[in-house]
C-alpha cells in the first residue's frame, strides 16, 4: 500500500460522509461556580438527520450528495458511480486517487470493482 507521500496533491480526491441534525450543537459540559452542578433543561425533540457526502480535492468541493438519513452502502455506490468517477482520470493524472475511511458502506464489492478498474495492470 502506498502512503499519502507517494502521491501529488492534485491526484488526490478526499471522500467522507458526515451528518447533523438539530442537537449537533447541544453541549454536554458547561461552566457554573465551584460546587455547584450545572444544569440545563431542554425539551427533547427528535429532528431529521441529514446527512452530507462531499468529495473535495487541494482546489475545493468537486462534487457533493445531501439527503434525509443515513447513507447506505446503496446509496454511495450511487455517488461513486453517478457522482465522483466521472470527475476522475486514470492513475497517475491528475483526480485518479480516492481517499476515503474503511466505513462498511465503503467495503461494497462494486465499488471495489470500479475503483481497481482505474488501476493500471502492473
Amino acid at each position: 500500500m502506498n502512503s499519502l507521500v507517494s502521491w501529488n496533491a492534485d491526484q488526490l480526491i478526499f471522500i467522507d460522509e458526515l451528518a447533523t441534525n438539530e442537537r449537533t450543537s447541544n453541549r454536554k459540559y458547561g461552566w457554573a461556580p465551584v460546587g455547584v452542578t450545572p444544569h440545563e433543561t431542554r425539551p427533547f425533540k427528535r429532528s431529521e438527520r441529514w446527512s452530507l457526502l462531499p468529495a473535495y480535492t487541494i482546489d475545493g468541493f468537486i462534487t457533493w450528495d445531501i439527503r434525509h438519513g443515513s447513507y447506505t452502502a446503496e446509496a454511495f455506490e450511487e455517488f461513486i458511480e453517478n457522482k465522483v468517477l466521472p470527475l476522475c482520470n486514470p492513475y497517475p493524472l491528475p483526480r485518479s486517487v480516492l481517499v476515503m475511511d474503511n466505513a462498511p458502506i465503503h467495503q461494497s464489492t462494486v465499488c471495489i470493482y470500479h475503483l481497481t478498474c482505474l488501476i493500471p495492470s502492473a
